[in-house]
């Protein structure tokens, strides 16, 4: 069974157990977002309709749980193959306070409740929605990790390091990564552009507090970055090749200390 059917499995088997609510909760922020809440008797899941955003999330109907987020709760869904904080829900003497976080950015969208928009018409017609699009699988589609855009996302930052080391080294030095080798969970987990971009960062440092650094790494025309269980930085004539490890500390400090006995 491929990964989007049994995502579509599992939220069926969910939504069949599922006993809504008759009134919704409406929340709006000061900009015009609007959030939808259908929660099931006994609160613990709640159907969750984000409107007014430009993402794709955009009009999609989400299954969610409920569930702990560090001292307050949150309602979380699968995105991206992750599960992650939809919109948080904060007890507070009267009731709550709701925030709304898409994904990729940690900025909250703090949201009121719209008591007037309390009408069960909205509830049938977000469930019917929510139907509609499981069954064409909206919802699996996006809960799927999406690796293309996670690497186009992880390569920005040796971009911008390789650039910056351009600039002050006066040379170009391609930070090269083989992707492939690479399985899903470290990319998740683990923010590699940044890890590997180390090299170049020190490089273009260096270059610009020595001149005499730029001669040291004339001959280099790469760097080869491999994530591994050990930290190592070794280089032949015209390449560099940098083993990085994730729990590893002070790899800064590893890196500058290599180059600085170059």
């Amino acid at each position: 069974m491929n990964k989007s059917l049994f995502l579509l499995c599992l939220i069926c088997s969910n939504v069949f157990a599922l006993e809504l609510q008759k009134y919704p909760i409406v929340l709006e922020s000061p900009l015009g977002e609007q959030v939808t809440i259908i929660e099931n008797h006994d609160k613990t899941q709640a159907l969750v309709k984000v409107v007014g955003v430009n993402h794709p999330i955009d009009e999609v109907v989400f299954l969610t749980d409920l569930l702990p987020h560090g001292s307050i709760q949150a309602y979380k869904y699968t995105y991206d193959g992750q599960q992650r904080a939809l919109v948080t829900r904060e007890q507070g003497y009267r009731c709550c306070s709701f925030s709304l976080y898409l994904p990729d950015t940690n900025k909250a969208i703090y949201l009121s409740e719209l008591k007037d928009k309390r009408n069960k018409a909205i509830s049938e017609d977000t469930y019917a929605q929510y139907k509609m699009q499981l069954n064409k699988g909206v919802q699996a589609q996006l809960a799927l990790f999406n690796r293309a855009r996670a690497i186009d996302s992880l390569t920005s930052a040796l971009t911008d390091a390789d650039a910056t080391l351009a600039k002050h080294c006066g040379r170009k030095i391609t930070t090269k990564v083989n992707w492939h080798e690479l399985d899903n969970s470290t990319l998740q987990t683990y923010a590699v552009g940044a890890y590997c971009a180390q090299v170049a960062n020190v490089l273009g440092k260096q270059c610009q507090n020595s001149v005499l650094f730029k001669a040291k790494i004339k001959p280099f025309e790469s760097v080869d970055c491999s994530f591994s269980d050990e930290l190592k930085l070794r280089h032949t004539h015209n390449t560099i090749n940098f083993k990085t490890a994730p729990k590893e500390p002070n790899q800064i400090q590893f890196v500058e200390a290599y180059f600085r006995n170059l």
